[in-house]
């Protein structure tokens, strides 16, 4: 089946690439202007890290690239985006490498609870053998290329007590979203996870039909969820990235010193995108202080190995046993 997945998407990309025929080359000296999708609306910080990106590109090129955002989710939903990558029909789009596990199910390890440290991390996961053969399948199967990655935030916990230790979170009725790596950490903290939908969580907050919830600090403030509770534990449970997947077909069709362009800009968007996170988380702990909550420091140790079932038991499901180890200590 995943054979023919990869026949059909070299088909697409074959016949996209025909279309476009002579007059977009990506020969250096032609203007090369690149579409790129983003979730966020103008006022995310996935937004600005995008135009960080882009304004850098014509930048170093001296506007010989430059590059449209699509932002707000204008190009479709994120497998919307990822699908239209594959098929060459999108330049680029940001996701985390673990939602790619769609397409490579192996990746789905990223997303569960205390792999990832930050981003360096990740970058020596997608460098170590085992991340090399995943972005080599990437690329000769479905059409990606992993440009660089930048960071969407870490994801804590906000809860209508002081969560302390890890024995503070027994019991407690704790939404996630439907992702098997949050699902998992929240039965390993010893609560019960409720999946609801992202709109109705504030209201379920209000009305105490959950104690808790899990995101990033800035979605904490944006979505009013403070409103409703009393504590945030600053547990770092999952640091998600957003990779930058860049067509390949589009890459190999430009130069090296196009090349170059574009890792500069992915580099420029990295460092943007860890200085507005950085920067807003701060801040934001400083909000939440102000408002009357408690900022919890739980010790992550017996979190880390109250997650080591679910790590074996998703090992064996894959066939990769060990591995979340071996990428842990990388």
């Amino acid at each position: 089946m995943k054979k023919l997945l990869s026949i059909a998407i070299c088909l697409f990309i074959s016949i996209g690439l025909f279309a476009q025929g002579e007059q977009d080359s990506g020969s250096a000296d032609k203007p090369v202007t690149l579409k790129f999708g983003v979730d966020g609306n103008t006022a995310s910080i996935e937004y600005a890290v995008a135009v960080k990106f882009a304004d850098t590109l014509k930048e170093v090129s001296g506007g010989n690239m430059t590059c449209d955002i699509f932002p707000n989710g204008q190009l479709g939903n994120a497998k919307e985006m990822i699908q239209q990558v594959t098929m060459n029909e999108l330049d680029a789009y940001m996701e985390p490498i673990g939602g790619v596990s769609s397409l490579i199910p192996e990746l789905s390890v990223l997303e569960m609870a205390y792999v990832v440290k930050d981003l360096d991390h990740i970058e020596r996961i997608l460098t170590s053998d085992w991340g090399e053969k995943i972005q080599k399948e990437l690329s000769s199967d479905f059409n990606i290329k992993v440009l660089d990655q930048t960071l969407f935030g870490t994801r804590q916990t906000s809860s209508n007590k002081p969560l302390n230790s890890i024995a503070d979170y027994k019991g407690l009725r704790i939404r996630t979203p439907n992702s098997r790596g949050l699902k998992n950490w929240a039965e390993a903290m010893g609560g019960r996870p409720t999946t609801i939908a992202f709109n109705e969580v504030y209201l379920a907050l209000k009305t105490n039909s959950i104690d808790a919830q899990e995101n990033p600090l800035p979605t904490i403030e944006s979505k009013k969820f403070y409103e409703a509770q009393a504590a945030i534990a600053i547990d770092n449970h999952v640091v998600q990235d957003k990779s930058i997947l860049f067509s390949q077909a589009r890459w190999d069709k430009l130069s090296d010193e196009q090349h170059s362009w574009l890792e500069a800009a992915g580099h420029a968007a990295k460092e943007e995108s860890i200085k507005l996170v950085t920067e807003e988380s701060d801040k934001l702990i400083g909000f939440f202080q102000s408002e009357g909550l408690t900022i919890t420091y739980p010790d992550i140790k017996p979190m880390q190995e109250a997650m080591k079932p679910y790590y074996a038991k998703i090992e064996e499901e894959l066939g990769v046993q060990g591995l979340i180890e071996r990428l842990i200590k990388l």
